[in-house]
């Protein structure tokens, strides 16, 4: 049924599209007019069917996510107590954290679990902590194997491995090599495969090699927590640097309105109208979503992909889909505002190198700047939306963050930070910034525009969990571009802001 309303919608795009095309002069106004209405009620319907099956389908992961966090620092607890064991008073201090994380870890996969009871993945995992607790694995297990459909191959598959390691605990042999290779590729990588693979050794009988990953769990495991630590002292450092750069801007330095030089180099073209800007942004949202099908079957199999070509080709697979979504905003820029009136694309969406007395190394820095500016303003966002009830961000794009962070090897890592960095850093910023919030400083003062932009920009990503950081976001950079009267240093700040969240997921589950 749903295939079948898909092609009605796509049938009517065709077909209204076509007419704009053939038809001329009154009729062709009208039937733009009709595109327009038409296109606007596939989005609305889209976005709220979007929003829906995000917030079901990524709650329970990003629960699981946050449980392994916990297990990776009780693990790392456990590491650094074997470290000390002339400091009995130490460690007795460190068993009630060790405790806790694991309760906790317990308690929200638990939570995932319920929430989707018939994902191998997140049964798997209950099973392995479970079974690393001592407790019964015989309900989670008998829910895996029960699982039909095209996954029922993969749940047999990896309930064979887990009965071995933590029901019958003998492994033949005979049977060693298939059962570590369904470790290898169907546990997820991280801290339950680590879990599963030690046991699987230590079951089998090979008691040096096991001794061997023991101690290289413990020795990666010390060094894990020294890396926590320092990143988060480095956090700590840029949180400050942020307050510091906020509090300047706002009681030392003087806050004077843009003049009329200053909204010449900022406003839009006056040649493009309202309706060629909202043209561009329905246009492109209906683009997406009617994309969004065809693309979802590739989306799912990116598990399968990564455990088969690795994860340089899910970097290039998360690039390539990216820009076959977003690449088509700045295009419609071009064909709706930029080529019909005849005016230059770069300067028309304020991409400058040297505004007045800033160069591009003044510009740079003011990017920098407000990148550490977001901190603080982020941390905020995030305490407010937390006491609110959010339970986190609902992007499906995390899980592929924090997958690529489990996995990374250092070319997968500069191919990811290009993919989720770089790119949207550079297409967001010229069509949110560029395009709308200068089109905005047409009509309305600085204020609401900064206001309306930052929304529309928080909306359009229908994620709820991290809406109010995402208007955060979109308030400082279309600030930074006010007052650079460039767009160079809100594409440095976006293209940092999304490293640097890519390099902390890596830091956290790498």
């Amino acid at each position: 049924m749903e295939d079948l309303i898909y092609y009605a919608w796509l049938l009517g795009f065709i077909v209204l599209a076509a007419l704009a095309v053939y038809l001329k002069d009154d009729k062709k106004k009208v039937v733009i007019q009709v595109l327009l209405v038409y296109a606007t009620a596939f989005v609305l319907l889209q976005a709220y069917r979007g929003i829906l099956s995000r917030a079901n389908a990524n709650l329970a992961y990003t629960r699981a996510d946050r449980a392994e966090l916990y297990l990776k620092m009780s693990s790392g607890y456990i590491a650094m107590e074997s470290y000390m064991p002339s400091m009995p008073s130490l460690k007795e201090k460190m068993e009630s954290p060790k405790e806790q994380f694991y309760k906790e870890a317990e308690e929200l996969l638990g939570e995932a679990v319920e929430s989707a009871p018939k994902s191998t993945t997140l049964l798997t995992k209950q099973i392995i902590l479970y079974g690393d607790q001592g407790k019964s694995v015989k309900k989670p297990l008998k829910q895996l194997r029960a699982v039909d459909g095209e996954r029922a191959k993969k749940a047999e598959e990896l309930a064979r491995l887990l009965e071995a390691v933590y029901v019958t605990k003998k492994v033949k042999s005979s049977d060693y090599d298939a059962l570590r290779k369904i470790a290898d590729q169907d546990v997820s990588a991280g801290w339950y495969r680590e879990i599963v693979t030690m046991q699987l050794v230590k079951n089998a009988g090979r008691t040096k090699q096991f001794k061997e990953m023991h101690a290289d769990f413990h020795e990666r495991y010390v060094y894990y927590m020294a890396r926590l630590g320092a990143f988060g002292i480095a956090a700590v450092l840029c949180f400050l640097v942020g307050a510091i750069i906020i509090f300047i801007q706002l009681f030392f330095l003087p806050r004077k309105p843009t003049d009329e030089n200053g909204l010449k180099l900022i406003r839009a073209p006056s040649d493009w109208s309202g309706k060629a800007v909202y043209g561009v942004f329905i246009g492109w949202l209906s683009i997406e979503f009617l994309l969004s099908v065809p693309l979802k079957s590739i989306a799912s199999q990116m598990a399968n992909i990564a455990s088969e070509h690795g994860v340089i080709a899910i970097a290039l697979l998360t690039a390539g889909l990216y820009l076959f979504q977003n690449l088509p905003s700045i295009l419609l820029i071009w064909l709706l505002a930029i080529r019909p009136n005849k005016l230059p694309f770069f300067e028309s969406l304020k991409l400058r190198l040297k505004v007045e007395n800033r160069g591009i190394f003044k510009l740079v820095t003011a990017g920098i700047l407000t990148w550490y500016a977001c901190i603080p303003l982020v941390v905020l966002s995030v305490y407010i939306s937390t006491k609110l009830g959010s339970q986190g961000s609902d992007n499906p794009i995390v899980a592929v963050v924090m997958a690529a962070a489990k996995e990374a090897n250092p070319l997968g890592i500069v191919l990811f930070i290009f993919a989720l960095g770089v790119l949207p850093g550079l297409i967001e910023e010229l069509l949110f910034r560029g395009f709308l919030y200068t089109s905005l400083r047409r009509k309305f003062s600085i204020f609401p525009s900064l206001v309306i932009s930052a929304a529309v920009f928080s909306v359009i990503h229908l994620d709820l969990g991290g809406a109010l950081q995402l208007f955060c976001l979109g308030f400082l950079f279309a600030f930074i571009l006010e007052k650079t009267r460039s767009l160079v240093p809100s594409m440095v700040a976006h293209c940092l802001w999304n490293s640097c969240t890519f390099i902390m997921a890596l830091v956290a589950y790498g």
